[in-house]
């Protein structure tokens, strides 16, 4: 469904994605581990199970940027410039990137000095990201510069205690093999010594800094026929591809915790949650909601999608301040005061990343116009 140039599906799935990310960390440092209950019922099943789809939601996020990014690179397709190219993205993740990592440390000065065992990694177990025993907390200049250079899990840890930032350097390198890639085999027109050159660099950066995340890419490239089919009036098939699309989405979010294809064929977790969330993508690609519900729809997807980079990025370190304050002596069990608590939690989260989107990423396209003027011309 598209409404005012905007893709109102995807902002949504893009905004509740940035959520599952948030409520799945902030769970795991608020409740006791689903494995310590003893007895458990259907509400809680299904509220640890939606809470721990956090992967998922980034291979979700995946998808969704082989779709716009890859997109607009083939959108342009001989118009492309790489150096346009490189500075829309490179404003886009910085303007966020740079203020959450100033945050984290200073965050962490705070966490450090009522919990220090929280950076040296000892609750990495409970909490499934930041420090770790094996990876050590490190808030180092050149962390630092690594990390604004997209080499954290590369050639450096992350920055800080923000755990969730990894995906960055991903989504970075797909965004540069890209455009490499489609301009090596011709589908944008160059020159042949320009296309070999090309070539060479993405095989550089493919076997000596994205080695390691080539899987990623590909589920990335997952998005790129969704974005073919889309940019085609074609119409799809109808509501029962829907159905059966979701049953096999949801499905792949269920094997992602069992594994079942995984250990039948070689086929990892991740892939199988991208295809089929693709799929799940082109079905929809018709569908429509009308009547009083679509203007609440169209701003709540807005507003979530708008603040969802900065959620990710902010929320982690947050997470960790409230549990070294809170949580960390004793987590709290899924009853209706914990419940209580979680949400709150969650709405001052949000609400404290709506306020931090708005002093820095609102503001991306006035800091991109100024780069282009001044660096571009």
């Amino acid at each position: 469904m598209k409404h005012e140039n905007r893709f109102v599906w995807f902002d949504l799935i893009r905004g509740i994605s940035a959520l599952a990310v948030c409520a799945g960390h902030l769970r795991a440092a608020m409740f006791i581990d689903f494995s310590q209950l003893t007895t458990t019922n259907i509400v809680e099943k299904f509220f640890y199970f939606a809470t721990g789809l956090g992967h998922q939601a980034v291979m979700v996020f995946f998808v969704l940027s082989g779709f716009f990014v890859g997109g607009s690179v083939l959108s342009r397709s001989n118009k492309f410039e790489f150096d346009n190219y490189l500075l829309a993205r490179l404003s886009r993740l910085w303007v966020v990137l740079l203020p959450a990592l100033i945050f984290t440390f200073f965050i962490d000065q705070i966490t450090n000095s009522y919990s220090p065992q929280l950076l040296a990694g000892e609750h990495y177990s409970i909490l499934g990201s930041g420090p770790s025993p094996n990876v050590k907390y490190s808030a180092s200049l050149w962390t630092f510069l690594a990390n604004i250079t997209f080499l954290q899990n590369i050639y450096a840890p992350v920055f800080g205690t923000n755990g969730p930032i990894w995906s960055l350097a991903n989504e970075f390198w797909y965004y540069m093999l890209f455009p490499l890639l489609i301009i090596a085999i011709g589908q944008i027109h160059a020159s042949l010594t320009k296309r070999a050159i090309c070539g060479v660099i993405f095989i550089l950066i493919a076997f000596f800094i994205a080695h390691n995340l080539l899987a990623g890419f590909v589920v990335w490239l997952l998005g790129v026929p969704v974005y073919f089919i889309y940019s085609r009036k074609t119409p799809i098939c109808g509501l029962w591809f829907v159905v059966i699309s979701i049953i096999l989405f949801i499905g792949s979010l269920l094997d992602s915790k069992t594994n079942f294809i995984q250990n039948t064929l070689p086929i990892s977790s991740d892939l199988i949650v991208g295809f089929f969330f693709s799929l799940f993508l082109i079905s929809i690609k018709d569908r429509s909601v009308s009547g009083q519900w679509i203007n609440y729809i169209v701003q709540v997807a807005k507003w979530l999608s708008e603040i969802s980079y900065t959620l990710y990025l902010f929320h982690f370190p947050v997470v960790l301040l409230i549990y070294s304050f809170f949580y960390s002596d004793e987590q709290v069990t899924l009853d209706s005061y914990g419940a209580m608590q979680y949400i709150l939690w969650l709405i001052v989260i949000v609400i404290g990343s709506y306020i931090l989107w708005w002093i820095f990423e609102k503001n991306t396209s006035k800091v991109r116009q100024y780069l282009k003027s001044h660096l571009i011309g």
